[in-house]
């Protein structure tokens, strides 16, 4: 996505300061890569976009035209996921609390519901004494040892007789189906993917080496880096693996392990990637307000903050581009300056020690923050703001969000 300062004039001038630029080539892109990385080695792999990351409508309709699935976690991103026409075959509804009422209007669909507790189980269990249809397609969230330091919440331990247990309700029911397992685990890591998928591998070996047809698909979940420029990458602690690493450690040895078992089913690999599609695939720019100095250290106060970009407090310094204004008379240089955001929170700084120079009213442009950006920014000090797609020759664009105005955050509020 190639910007100029003139087409950021033309869209601040309608939609204020401080904007979203959404990039569908580049999603589009990502989506393509990952999907070639892993059917390289797995053929039958798909991609379950994951909502909760990003889940501007406009990134969930690209998923769906490019065949994807969606991977939702609340009945909000299931009903935009009906909304926009997703099949309900093609939708997976994850998490550790959902609402009956939409688990049981998805199941009665036909969507897939992956079970987190016994508690779930035995709700849905429940509904489906009085249900006449085809079977609920159920899947099982595992939980086991991966060694990256974290016990994760969620799920089964397959090491316990919960688990056994919940394979044991299901099978015995005769309006519900066990179709797939379903696993996820935060840690990025190549290690961490390389466990997880040993790990799958090992419960469908004790558990459903016999029974390999009766599972649809098996979903190792997400948890990926995404492509980086290397000024980013160098902020990493570890190394940022690419997509073909991610997928020599899970898809090859996955299909290794079906050849050994032989037969002709393939079940599908599901992957749920958010950051890995989203993250650069979206930027952020906003306008510097004011620059000052305060005891040895130069402020430039932007219209935008971290809450724009990233809630999370160890946040990188993401890649940034300034636009200078050129009717600007006098320009500062500067060295280790701090961009601090529009609230009145101490640690609200988008970027640190930057060195170079800059004027009120140049524009800086953010790159890398379409992960958990959107979706966790808060309606606090300000509503968000917009959200547009440039189109092809620069100096056109589509709204995918308008600013969010007074009316939009109190209408839900009672004045008495």
């Amino acid at each position: 996505m190639k910007l100029t300062r003139s087409f950021l004039e033309l869209v601040s001038g309608s939609h204020g300061p401080s904007f979203y630029l959404l990039d569908a080539p580049r999603f589009q892109d990502n989506f393509r890569h990952l999907t070639d990385a892993f059917r390289a080695h797995y053929p039958q792999t798909t991609i379950a976009y994951s909502y909760k990351t990003n889940y501007v409508p406009r990134y969930c309709a690209l998923v769906s035209q490019l065949g994807g699935y969606a991977e939702v976690v609340s009945s909000m991103e299931m009903m935009l996921a009906l909304k926009l026409g997703v099949s309900a075959h093609k939708v997976f509804f994850n998490g550790p609390y959902k609402e009956h009422e939409h688990v049981l209007a998805l199941l009665h669909e036909g969507g897939t519901v992956n079970i987190d507790s016994w508690e779930e189980l035995q709700r849905i269990s429940r509904s489906a004494d009085q249900h006449d249809g085809e079977p609920f397609k159920l899947g099982l969230r595992c939980n086991f040892e991966v060694h990256d330091g974290v016990l994760s919440r969620f799920g089964f331990d397959t090491d316990s007789q919960a688990f056994l247990d919940a394979v044991a309700l299901i099978d015995g029911h005769s309006k519900l189906k066990l179709v797939g397992l379903h696993c996820h685990f935060a840690t990025r890591s190549l290690d961490c993917w390389k466990n997880r998928t040993e790990g799958m591998i090992a419960v469908i070996d004790r558990h459903f080496r016999h029974r390999l047809a009766d599972l649809t698909h098996v979903s190792l979940g997400g948890g990926m880096y995404g492509h980086m420029p290397d000024d980013l990458k160098v902020q990493f602690p570890v190394t940022i693996p690419a997509f073909e690493d991610y997928a020599a450690v899970a898809a090859l040895p996955f299909a290794r392990y079906l050849d050994e078992v032989g037969g002709s089913h393939r079940p599908t690999l599901i992957i749920e990637p958010g950051t890995a599609l989203v993250a650069d695939a979206m930027k952020y720019v906003c306008q510097v307000n004011s620059i000052k100095h305060v005891r040895g250290r130069t402020i430039v106060s932007l219209t935008g903050s971290s809450y724009n970009i990233n809630p999370n407090p160890n946040r990188k310094n993401v890649p940034i581009e300034c636009f200078p204004d050129p009717a600007a008379q006098d320009r500062t240089e500067m060295t280790g300056a701090y961009f601090g955001g529009y609230t009145c929170i101490e640690g609200d700084y988008l970027y640190k020690e930057f060195s170079g120079n800059l004027s009120v009213g140049d524009f800086i442009a953010f790159d890398d923050v379409g992960a958990y950006s959107v979706v966790m920014k808060p309606p606090f000090i300000l509503p968000n703001v917009a959200i547009v797609e440039p189109l092809g020759d620069g100096d056109r664009y589509k709204l995918v969000k308008r600013r969010e105005t007074f009316d939009d955050i109190f209408h839900t509020y009672t004045f008495e």
